[in-house]
Order: C-alpha cells, then sequence, then structure tokens
C-alpha cells in the first residue's frame, strides 16, 4: 500500500506512532526515499543518545535490551529498539524475533520497537539504519537501543552510528579471544560479560580488563567490565549507571559533538553509494544500457569498455 508521504511525515513530526512505522517501511523498501523525506523532519539537534548492544550470536543481547528497556522507563525516558537481524541472502527474509522477546512493552506508549533485516548489508546493519535513527530523534525519542545481527567481524559498522558501544560477551567458547580477534575490544566503550552465573565469568572478566588496558587512547576513558545476568535483572543498574557516566564523560570533554560531526561527514559517503546504486538501477531500464549489455553477452566488447560507456550515461543522467 502507497501512503502519501507529506501525511506520513506531518504524523512523525507531530509523535504519531502509526505514521513511524510506516515512514520506517518507506525507506526500508525504497532507498531513495530518505532523500526525499529528510529535510522536512523535526530537526531536534541530535538530542537522541544512541546506545548500539553487538557481541557474539547467543550472548543474551536481546534479553540484556529487554532489561535495558525496563531500566531507562523507571527514569521516566522514551525508548526505541532497532533489532536488526540476518537475512537470507537467497530470499531477503529476516528472523525478526526481537519483537517476539520483548512484548511486555507492546502496551507502552514510551517504547517503540521494530525489527529489521540487514538484506546481506555488512556490517551487521540495514544500509536503513542511519535513516530510522534520524526518524526516531524527529520522533523525540530519548534513547535508542541498536541490536545487531551479532555476526562477529562484520559487525563493527556498530561504532559508525553509536554514541555509546556495548559489547555483550559470555564466559564461554573462548569469548575474551574471539573479541580481540574480531576487533570488538577497539569499539567498546562499556562490557559486559553476561551469564556470569556460569563458570569462567570472573576469568572472562579479568582477561578483557587486561585487554583493555592495552589500547591506547588519547583521551581517557576509565572502561569498566560490568558482570550481569540479565535473565535475572542482576547488573543491569550497573550497566545504565555506566552508560550514563560515559555520555556524561563524552559530554564533558566535547567528544559527542566530535564524534557527531565526524559521523556525518562519513555518512555522505555512504549515501552517496546508496544513491548512485539506486540511480544505476533505474539506469539499467534505459535503451542504451540495454543495448550496451546486449553488447557484452555477444562478446562484442568487454565487460570493462561497457562499464565506461555506463559511467558515461550514468554523468549525462544524474
Amino acid at each position: 500500500m502507497k501512503y502519501n508521504e507529506e501525511d506520513l511525515i506531518n504524523g512523525v513530526n507531530s509523535g504519531n506512532r502509526v505514521s513511524l512505522s510506516r515512514t520506517i517501511s518507506l525507506i526500508e523498501s525504497d532507498k531513495s526515499a530518505i532523500f526525499r523525506i529528510i529535510n522536512s523532519l523535526n530537526k531536534r539537534s541530535q538530542s537522541s543518545y544512541v546506545v548500539g548492544i553487538t557481541g557474539p550470536p547467543g550472548a543474551g543481547k536481546s534479553t540484556l535490551t529487554n532489561r535495558l528497556i525496563q531500566n531507562f522507563r523507571t527514569k521516566k525516558l522514551t525508548v526505541a529498539v532497532l533489532a536488526v537481524d540476518p537475512s537470507s541472502p537467497f530470499t531477503g527474509g529476516a528472523v525478526l524475533g526481537d519483537r517476539i522477546r520483548m512484548q511486555e512493552h507492546a502496551l507502552d506508549d514510551g517504547v517503540f520497537i521494530r525489527s529489521i533485516g540487514s538484506r546481506g548489508d555488512l556490517g551487521g546493519l540495514s544500509s536503513a539504519t542511519s535513516g530510522i535513527i534520524k526518524l526516531f530523534d524527529a520522533f523525540g525519542i530519548d534513547i535508542i537501543i541498536i541490536e545487531t545481527v551479532g555476526v562477529g567481524q562484520t559487525e563493527l559498522d556498530i561504532i559508525k552510528i553509536s554514541d555509546c558501544v556495548l559489547v555483550t560477551l559470555v564466559p564461554e567458547a573462548g569469548d575474551g579471544v574471539q573479541a580481540m580477534k574480531a576487533g570488538l575490544m577497539e569499539i567498546g566503550d562499556v562490557f559486559v560479560v553476561n551469564k556470569a552465573d556460569r563458570g569462567g565469568a570472573e576469568k572472562l572478566a579479568r582477561e578483557i580488563d587486561y585487554m583493555i588496558s592495552l589500547k591506547h587512547k588519547e583521551v581517557k576513558w576509565s572502561t569498566k567490565v560490568i558482570l550481569a545476568e540479565a535473565e535475572n535483572n542482576i547488573g543491569t543498574d550497573d550497566i545504565v549507571a555506566e552508560i550514563e557516566s560515559f555520555r556524561k564523560f563524552e559530554t564533558d570533554n566535547n567528544i559527542l559533538i566530535e564524534k557527531r560531526a565526524k559521523r556525518k561527514l562519513s555518512e555522505i559517503e555512504t549515501l552517496l553509494f546508496q544513491r548512485i546504486k539506486y540511480e544505476l538501477e533505474n539506469l539499467k531500464q534505459d535503451k542504451e544500457v540495454k543495448k550496451i549489455m546486449s553488447l557484452v553477452a555477444k562478446s562484442d566488447i568487454e565487460p570493462e569498455e561497457a562499464v565506461n560507456m555506463i559511467i558515461k550515461l550514468f554523468k549525462n543522467n544524474f
């Protein structure tokens, strides 16, 4: 079903949840939509605070997210959760199970939960994630939680969209070594050893603490490792307190402003590639492009020559 974009944006700006949901669906399905609507959104100077939660599969990220929602809500803060689920590389279908795990918040108007498929995007994130964050900010959300797919080395893109990165690990399967291999040690602002009632939790915490001590940082943030049992709501208060402490540290030292400025600059490249890809997809329907494709199929020209010809057409049409 097609919706009037102006009506959707007016709805988002006035706090209508249905409009927010439909607009998210729009920018998921139509990569060009965000370019059309971005200037019509409320400008809140990025008042929302974005917490990225990452870690290997089975680390209890969704359970932890559920507990964080509860904690932030007791502080009267509105929360949006964007759970990025893995997609089938063949069908594009996603598991989308996180909303099932968080059903207790379904009737809370101060909580908005949305699962989206990564659709094969690298970095464990959907290409629509950045635009959805801007929608949440325009909507007036206080805390935005991004939960990634949990696919190891490719999920490091979480640092590009988060104000605070929370790395969740579990005391088994060599998570300390795995974290170091995956580069998670470099991006984490807060570390959580979840399922701390299992053996080896304190040993893992010590290993992480040691690896943190080896990191060189220009601005010293005393990163802590927190033992938690999300299932039993143990350690959640400490995690939220650490997130709030990090936010204050970033704000007091102008790190948050600098980080967001760098993020916007790097976003230009991402959006540029996204826009070019969209325009190229449209260009495939062009008669001249079809002729070029036909010449390649008949081996009359090589793909490299075809690329040069298509780029020339693209420049004339963009």
